[in-house]
This record gives structure tokens, C-alpha cells and sequence, in this order.
């Protein structure tokens, strides 16, 4: 039984048909692909300039492995494009795509937001999340 003021959890009858298109309108889905972790921080890497596979890993101090599968979902998503150069040893860049370099002022709003909520320590505690790595190569900084 619900009682006034309270919402029924919703019935099987109100989920959506299955194959049927989800309504992003609300911008869920790109709050998912933002909310996924790494995203933002690769994407804030390549816009401040980093373009080498080892570059970025080391930048973030994360593993191969996962730097890979992130990357490889931002150029799935259109983000961001690979380029690998015929040499020895094989050398891998990265740059954002038109898509990915909109999303310049999402980053640049970002890092104001975190400074204005708690001025340094934020940044600071940002940049500590992954052995200081951030503030050391100033990733957060404000353009």
C-alpha cells in the first residue's frame, strides 16, 4: 500500500519495451560517459597537450591495461583518434577529435569549480588521488 506523498516503485509495465531507444534528453547518458572513471582525466591530459600513450599513462600513473580500454572507449565514442607512427619502436599518439576538443569549457568549469569549493585544498586533494601526479604536472590548472 502507498501512502500519501509516497511513489509506487515502478512495475515491470513501466519499464521501457525491450530493443526500445533509452530518452537521453535529461543528458544521463552524458553524465555516465563523463562520470566514467578516467574519462575526464585522459581527456584533461590530451587537451593540455599530452598525446603519447607512455606520456599519459605515467601522467595519471595508471596501468597499460586500463589506459588501453579507455582510450579505445573514447575513440568508440568519437572523442578521440589514435595515430601510430611507423617507426622503431612503434610510437602512439592521441588527440581529441572536434567532439572531444568540446569539451574544453566542461573541463576548464571543472577546475574552477574545484577551486572555488575549497580553494587549494581541492586541487590538492584532486592531485593526491593518484600519488600527486596531477599537481605535479599542474593537470588541474585553470586556461
Amino acid at each position: 500500500m502507498v501512502h500519501s506523498g509516497e511513489q509506487a516503485a515502478p512495475t515491470l509495465h513501466d519499464l521501457p519495451e525491450a530493443g526500445a531507444e533509452p530518452d537521453h534528453s535529461d543528458g544521463s547518458a552524458a553524465y555516465q560517459f563523463l562520470g566514467t572513471r578516467w574519462n575526464l582525466q585522459i581527456i584533461s591530459a590530451l587537451l593540455d597537450g599530452y598525446t603519447r600513450f607512455t606520456e599519459i599513462a605515467l601522467l595519471l600513473n595508471l596501468n597499460s591495461r586500463t589506459l588501453a580500454e579507455r582510450l579505445k572507449h573514447l575513440e568508440l565514442e568519437g572523442i578521440a583518434v589514435r595515430r601510430g607512427h611507423n617507426q622503431i619502436p612503434v610510437r602512439v599518439e592521441y588527440e581529441l577529435t572536434a567532439k572531444g576538443q568540446a569539451l574544453r569549457e566542461v573541463v576548464s568549469e571543472i577546475r574552477k569549480w574545484a577551486l572555488q569549493a575549497d580553494g587549494q585544498t581541492a586541487m590538492e586533494v584532486i592531485g593526491e588521488t593518484n600519488g600527486g601526479r596531477y599537481a605535479e604536472h599542474d593537470i588541474l590548472r585553470i586556461r
